[in-house]
């Protein structure tokens, strides 16, 4: 069983491409709901309330994905030092756009969070040393999504986007912000070149998955949405809806 742990329904991209690259495994899916949003939220509190889900999905999960760029870059550390099971994290692509970039400057949109984290800064100094990195931040956007506010996620990706400048590349620095990929390239343009980590994630997981020896392929695989919200009908029906459109 993999196991797949987000803040909310960011993760669901991620959910899309496992299930793509490995039809045939059982994945269980916990969106922590009642603690979002996590973007500005004090490290401390954020690796709390991650551990807590962490251990609750290690009861059945051989394999398990953070799939929230904050959680992740807050302390991952911590998380594999205390979870016994495999965890895959997810973190901004910072190497590829500093390999795909022509005009050496690019943009990392992201939670006031992810941009803060001393993790985000080694990424970039360790990958991008030769070319610049504009942190933008976001506030708000991943709520937008979260409760499919359309009209507030072009406000505020306008506002963002406003002064590009020569930047060809965009960073999403939060799984939320992959749900609506196709708007952001839209404000960015056509010539901006927009990535994600879900296709890296999901490969990642595949290759784990082959080095413990923990996969269990299923003619008829399970998957389970779980919330730590107290209307799990409910979000399960928006879960439904979303991967419907992926």
């Amino acid at each position: 069983m993999i196991g797949i742990y987000d803040s909310g329904i960011g993760g669901l991209g991620i959910f899309k491409k496992i299930r793509g690259i490995l039809p045939y495994e059982s994945i269980t899916y916990f969106a922590d709901s009642a603690h979002f949003p996590f973007g500005d939220r004090d490290k401390d509190e954020i690796r709390s309330i991650t551990l807590t889900a962490l251990q609750k999905l290690e009861q059945t999960c051989d394999v398990i994905i953070i799939a929230c760029n904050t959680a992740s870059v807050n302390d991952i550390d911590y998380y594999r030092n205390n979870i016994t099971a495999p965890i895959i994290a997810v973190v901004p692509v910072i190497k590829t756009a500093a390999h795909v970039t022509d005009t050496n400057h690019i943009a990392l949109l992201a939670t006031t969070s992810t941009n803060s984290a001393s993790y985000t800064d080694n990424l970039i100094q360790q990958f991008a040393n030769t070319v610049t990195v504009e942190k933008i931040s976001c506030s708000g956007l991943a709520d937008a999504v979260e409760y499919d506010d359309v009209n507030k996620q072009r406000l505020l990706l306008e506002d963002a986007l406003k002064n590009l400048g020569d930047i060809d590349v965009i960073v999403l620095g939060c799984t939320h912000y992959t749900l609506i990929k196709g708007l952001i390239q839209n404000i960015a343009g056509p010539e901006v070149k927009i990535l994600d980590s879900n296709t890296a994630v999901a490969r990642h997981a595949l290759r784990i998955m082959h080095e413990t020896n923990v996969e269990q392929p299923q003619n008829t695989p399970e998957y389970i949405f779980l919330s730590s919200n107290t209307d799990d009908a409910s979000y399960r029906e928006r879960i439904t809806a979303i991967l419907q459109t992926l």
